[in-house]
């Protein structure tokens, strides 16, 4: 209901007459899910084979290749997003995305198992997710923006987590 309230109060910031018609904006859409699932999972099973073939440990392999082939769909949406200039929707893709894996992809095993070892993770990976999401909530507050300057940090915190990974 409040993304109808939204568009009808700023009908001057849609066009008239769509790009696509109905029929075919659903195809593409539906094309276009499929084809980002085909590729996420072709990227992450060539990957894991390779990464495997190599005698790579099981956690480096998650926090790498699974991690940026499960990210790829919600990376192309939020930089198509940003790209149209729509940074509200990347925003919050960014932010609901990491609700539901937090949510769900950690609470659904242990739902289901009942519990989950401490072996899989430890100290330091709940730090570096509460101090991604803290950054992101002040970099965001500060000016209702990121910067380019908080780009670079992110970027580095991330680096620097996968550095302390691999070492």
């Amino acid at each position: 209901m409040y993304i109808f309230s939204i568009v009808r109060k700023h009908k001057d910031l849609f066009p008239e007459k769509p790009k696509y018609s109905r029929k075919e904006a659903i195809l593409r859409t539906i094309f276009s899910i499929i084809g980002i699932i085909i590729t996420s999972d072709l990227i992450v099973d060539s990957a894991v084979y390779i990464a495997e073939s190599l005698n790579v440990s099981q956690k480096i392999i998650a926090m790498t290749i699974i991690v940026i082939g499960t990210s790829l769909p919600e990376l192309t949406i939020t930089l198509v997003s940003a790209k149209k200039g729509e940074f509200d929707m990347a925003i919050g893709n960014i932010i609901g995305t990491n609700i539901f894996n937090i949510c769900v992809v950690l609470g659904l095993p242990i739902t289901i198992f009942g519990t989950i070892s401490s072996n899989a993770f430890n100290l330091v990976d709940l730090v570096v997710v509460l101090l991604a999401g803290l950054l992101l909530f002040i970099f965001g507050r500060s000016d209702r923006e990121l910067s380019r300057r908080e780009g670079i940090i992110m970027l580095i915190v991330v680096i620097v987590y996968y550095i302390y990974i691999f070492v």
